[in-house]
């Protein structure tokens, strides 16, 4: 056994040891995954700390965006404030304090010239620039609007001060093209590359004459290699919706990706100049996808690689990165870290379920030292743990027997068994609901519930055969099915009153709650339903016509349906999805159900929730309908959002017995007059 593989078995030996201290006698035959190194006993509120915090403390924008270090690793860039009234900040890392350098910008990324000596400034209908040495310069020198669009890539690691863009003509452009550009800190724009179909990806060497990009032939991504100046070479090519996210090039013409191409669980992988692949790491665990790689600034050599679907963990990819990563991790035992490299310094992002903002570090990887930065100031309270609970990682078996994924988070309770239980299932389906910080999964903690959050199959991040075990089956199936047995898993270990159990969620998640209501009333006594579609089947066919997501690049949409199990033009699967909807069952529906939609929503039609609601009515079922008439597919504005948290909590109060809301102001109250139908 080499040193790398010594030290990784022992780190899963004593992640093993700490998970049996740190959940000691609860939910044991639920199977809890082991937590991160070093991770600390769940931490829960005392029921006799002072009363719940306010719904507005649930619901504070985030006002540090794009944290970036420069390649030298002396100096962080961000952006602070909300959006439209955000500043440039820069902070040296040898000072405590961080200096506004421009007062406004409009601008939602940010990147640093490879030579650090410019802040790129990216905004959605313009590109500019900002000059450190406070020469002439600073402005935008791209309009990024018109007829096409525009997808920042990143540095140009083969100039000095440039950044690397796509751009497309809009879908039915008479003519499309996809071109890949360089522009300049000085403004100039330069064509690399142009393409009649779209491109996914694009990455150059150091020396700037090698590419790869990755050209999207409908549902085939073919991967391209080309020196510049001739006629590219197919390479590869990813099929079935696999991932093939590019990294970077190395010195010897490979091209370093994250991919699953081949395989189950998306990993670092090499691809030779012959063509052939290799696998440089998956997650040891084998449950998750990778996340996301940490390189070396000068080479773009990945160093560390992150998985954060169950449990986060980050893995050093040599003997010394490990060692390094070891250091770090022993100062901050148990914390999702994610690392910026710099050619002195690491930038550090620590994160946790328990914590509703990330805190920052300036880490030496010689001296190991860590030093916190204060990017922004901070409310203790939102910073502090021992206010929050941690999430726990569970697993449980569907009915075909396949493991299944979720996490559960409870209230401090001397009988947990006596704890009413919701069940929060997260949109998509083709999403997943992750190990970070969920201000409504607090929210509703806070308030003396357990939270169970389901990753049913058919949830991304949990490898490829974990997505399409799905195969179609979200009507009254599988997918459904999974999230009942785990609702009914939780209740069996002693956690939740089963005579009090909820389930929430907006978008597939309010769908899903509709359908448990309706057709397991034995397990939820009412359900709470963000922006649902209430027939799935009519909501794709919509999605492919109708709504804004029927306009973006890549593999056209009603393709991506039809690989993942759900063909929007097929009649059979389409009339299987309406007869097991809530709206062809609404005659069955037992329990109240509670609505809340948007009147603009872009990916929801309005219109098949209110018909959906009438029906309800019609029949003389139990149904709360609140529209709000300019809100979209999501809540924007801090009183809508408000208003959701407030309709949550009366209506597990009413229906629960759980605690009544606090009171409403007055802004409140009348938005509720106003939306309620």
């Amino acid at each position: 056994m080499n040193a790398l593989a010594f030290l990784r078995a022992f780190r899963r030996l004593m992640n093993a040891l700490a998970s049996l201290r740190a959940f000691r006698g609860v939910l044991l035959s639920i199977f809890l995954l082991p937590a991160a190194a070093g991770a600390q006993e769940a931490t829960h509120r005392d029921p006799s700390s002072p009363a719940p915090l306010a719904r507005s403390e649930f619901l504070r924008p985030t006002l540090l965006h794009a944290v970036r270090l420069s390649p030298d690793g002396q100096r962080v860039a961000f952006l602070r404030g909300e959006l439209g009234k955000r500043g440039l900040w820069l902070q040296s890392l040898h000072e405590t304090a961080a200096q506004r350098v421009l007062p406004q910008v409009d601008a939602s990324d940010l990147i640093w010239s490879r030579d650090g000596q410019w802040i790129f400034l990216v905004a959605s209908a313009q590109l500019s620039v900002y000059r450190l040495d406070g020469q002439g310069g600073t402005g935008r020198i791209a309009r990024l609007n018109g007829q096409v669009s525009h997808e920042v890539i990143g540095a140009d690691p083969s100039q000095p001060a440039a950044i690397l863009l796509l751009e497309h003509t809009r879908p039915g452009a008479a003519k499309p093209r996809a071109r890949l550009l360089r522009i300049a800190a000085a403004g100039q724009q330069q064509v690399l590359y142009e393409d009649a179909l779209p491109l996914g990806d694009a990455v150059l060497s150091a020396d700037g004459k090698l590419a790869f990009l990755r050209r999207i032939e409908r549902e085939q991504h073919l991967i391209l290699r080309l020196r510049l100046g001739q006629a590219p070479m197919e390479v590869a090519r990813c099929v079935n919706l696999e991932r093939c996210q590019f990294v970077s090039v190395a010195d010897d013409g490979s091209l370093w990706m994250l991919s699953n191409h081949a395989q189950n669980f998306s990993g670092l992988q090499r691809l030779k100049p012959d063509g052939q692949l290799e696998l440089l790491h998956s997650d040891p665990q084998a449950l998750a996808d990778i996340d996301a790689v940490s390189s070396d600034p000068l080479t773009g050599e990945p160093l560390l690689a992150a998985y954060r679907s169950v449990v986060p963990q980050v893995y050093g990819l040599n003997v010394a990165t490990q060692l390094t990563l070891e250091r770090l991790q022993a100062q901050l035992p148990g914390r999702d870290l994610s690392v910026q490299m710099g050619h002195g310094a690491w930038l550090i992002s620590e994160r946790d379920s328990c914590l509703p903002q990330a805190r920052w570090h300036a880490f030496d990887p010689k001296s190991g030292e860590l030093r916190r930065l204060a990017l922004m100031e901070e409310t203790a309270p939102l910073q502090d743990c021992q206010n929050w609970v941690r999430k726990a990682a569970m697993h449980w078996k569907g009915s075909d027997g396949l493991r299944l994924h979720g996490f559960l988070s409870l209230p401090q309770a001397s009988d947990p068994r006596s704890l009413p239980l919701v069940v929060s299932v997260h949109g998509g389906p083709w999403s997943a609901s992750g190990p970070g910080f969920s201000p409504i999964t607090q929210f509703l903690v806070s308030r003396g519930y357990a939270v169970f959050e389901p990753n049913f199959r058919g949830s991304t991040g949990l490898g490829r055969a974990y997505l399409f075990a799905a195969n179609g089956d979200f009507g009254n199936g599988l997918v459904l099915g999974d999230i009942v047995a785990g609702t009914r898993a939780v209740l069996a270990q002693g956690v939740g009153d089963a005579q009090r159990v909820a389930i929430q969620g907006a978008s597939f998640g309010g769908y899903a709650a509709l359908q448990a209501a309706t057709f397991h009333p034995d397990v939820y006594q009412v359900a709470i339903a963000g922006v649902p579609p209430s027939d799935f089947g009519w909501a794709l066919r919509w999605a492919i016509t109708q709504s804004d997501l029927r306009d973006q690049i890549g593999t056209p949409l009603a393709i991506r349906f039809k690989l993942l199990g759900v063909d929007p033009h097929d009649s059979t699967v389409m009339q299987r999805l309406h007869t097991q909807s809530p709206l062809a069952n609404a005659t069955q529906l037992q329990r109240p159900v509670v609505i809340f939609a948007g009147g603009r929503d872009e990916r929801v039609a309005i219109r098949s929730v209110t018909h959906y609601a009438a029906r309800l009515r019609q029949l003389g079922k139990a149904v709360d309908l609140y529209v709000e008439s300019d809100a979209g597919h999501g809540l924007e504005d801090s009183l809508s959002r408000e208003a959701f948290l407030f309709i949550l909590e009366q209506s597990l109060h009413t229906q629960l017995g759980g605690p009544a809301p606090l009171p409403a102001s007055a802004d409140l109250l009348a938005y509720l007059q106003r939306s309620q139908r």
